[in-house]
């Protein structure tokens, strides 16, 4: 990502790659890989954790079953709900100018788990 001339953010990468699927291709044989985290920005990381009633979905994205157990585990103790985006490929939606970023396709809204499972479901 950077930024044009008019200060707003432009996808550096060719459509459909994504940092994550970058990151998983450079690690070696046998890594444990997982992107999450990087859905919503910081301010509602810190404002939106166990968020009553219903609490705040994060999506992730792997290929690897036992790196999703922990993940969940991990997106739980925080305070949200988890939903997977699916594999790494599908790391491009959760990433800055996704689909299903905060600040991507969402447009500064933050879903719940019935929402998130959805809104994967949609594409």
């Amino acid at each position: 990502m950077k930024l044009d001339d008019k200060g707003q953010i432009v996808r550096t990468l060719p459509n459909g790659e994504s940092s994550g699927s970058i990151i998983a291709g450079l690690l070696p044989a046998g890594a444990h890989y997982v992107k999450a985290f990087g859905d919503h920005g910081a301010a509602t990381l810190g404002s939106s954790a166990n968020r009553k009633p219903d609490r705040v979905a994060l999506f992730y994205a792997t290929d690897d079953d036992n790196a999703a157990i922990a993940v969940e585990k991990l997106i739980a103790a925080a305070g949200f709900d988890p939903v997977k985006a699916g594999g790494v490929k599908a790391a491009v939606r959760i990433e800055l100018g996704g689909d299903l970023h905060e600040y991507g396709g969402l447009k500064g809204k933050v879903l719940n788990k019935r929402e998130a499972v959805s809104a994967v479901a949609a594409k």
